[in-house]
């Protein structure tokens, strides 16, 4: 029923609009999640989670495209969070949007995720990413082997972010820069490089504030074998001095038709965290 009653929408947009298409994706996630002394609740909690993506995409007669992408997320409260929405145009020039793009360092310089539900490690190494991620207005260019992106948060806090990429092969490195407007007056440097090579990956990234004296980086290393991907990963915080770090090591099997099992397990902060679940896509 569902399937019917999107090929009718998508048949239905497009009567009278030739270069206009609209469709839906989505992703949903079940497990359970373990948090070491967790306060106030179980240690052990059940997750779930569903994802619906809807991509709106037309092009004007004169070749300039356009389009919407929209994420409606459905956590385990059964709250429904618009968490992603987005309005762009797009060509020669590049792309240019509107709405909840955050930065442009966290949408170029991130680190992966590991296990089920992330765990969290690469939290500690994207402090310094975390804090500047809001924008409502982006840029996106690529040229050649070069990409440039640049985002700016107009009449909020006024954070400006830029990251400027360049892949040689295998090998990719990255820079970036963020101004944290109204935040606190101060700004951050971002290093990120990065491998694949055969089976193995490496990206590592690196973030200074030197105005607040906070340093951040981490490490994350993966190996597929098969339907079989493990990642470790190493992160460490450090702000005036004091340190704490974060490090784990993931697992997922795909287990075919757009679904894999993933499990984690590391030690956030000095507490240690456990997930175990299945992540569909749809």
């Amino acid at each position: 029923m569902k399937k019917i009653l999107f090929a009718s929408t998508a048949l239905v947009a497009s009567a009278g609009f030739a270069a206009a298409d609209i469709s839906f994706s989505g992703e949903a996630g079940m497990g359970f999640v373990y948090e070491e002394d967790r306060v106030g609740a179980d240690e052990w909690l059940v997750d779930y989670y569903t994802t619906l993506s809807v991509a709106m995409t037309g092009e004007t007669d004169g070749g300039l495209g356009f389009g919407v992408d929209l994420d409606l997320t459905f956590d385990n409260g059964g709250g429904a969070v618009t968490d992603n929405q987005v309005v762009y145009i797009e060509g020669g020039f590049g792309k240019f949007s509107v709405g909840t793009v955050g930065s442009a360092v966290d949408a170029k310089l991130g680190l992966s995720d590991i296990g089920y539900s992330g765990l969290g490690t690469d939290n500690t190494a994207e402090f310094l990413v975390d804090g500047g991620d809001v924008g409502n207005l982006m840029y996106e260019g690529t040229f050649g082997d070069f990409g440039v992106a640049v985002s700016y948060d107009m009449g909020g806090t006024e954070v400006a972010s830029i990251a400027a990429t360049y892949t040689m092969g295998d090998f990719n490195i990255g820079l970036g820069y963020d101004d944290w407007g109204n935040f606190d007056d101060s700004s951050t440097v971002h290093v990120k490089a990065g491998a694949d090579i055969a089976d193995f990956s490496l990206n590592a990234l690196y973030s200074r504030n030197s105005d607040n004296d906070i340093t951040s980086y981490g490490v994350t290393a993966g190996y597929t074998m098969g339907a079989v991907e493990v990642m470790a990963a190493y992160s460490e915080l450090e702000i005036a001095g004091a340190t704490t770090d974060a490090y784990g090591l993931g697992v997922a099997y795909d287990l075919g038709g757009g679904a894999s099992l993933n499990a984690g397990v590391g030690e956030i902060n000095d507490v240690v965290e456990a997930d175990l679940g299945i992540i569909m896509t749809f």
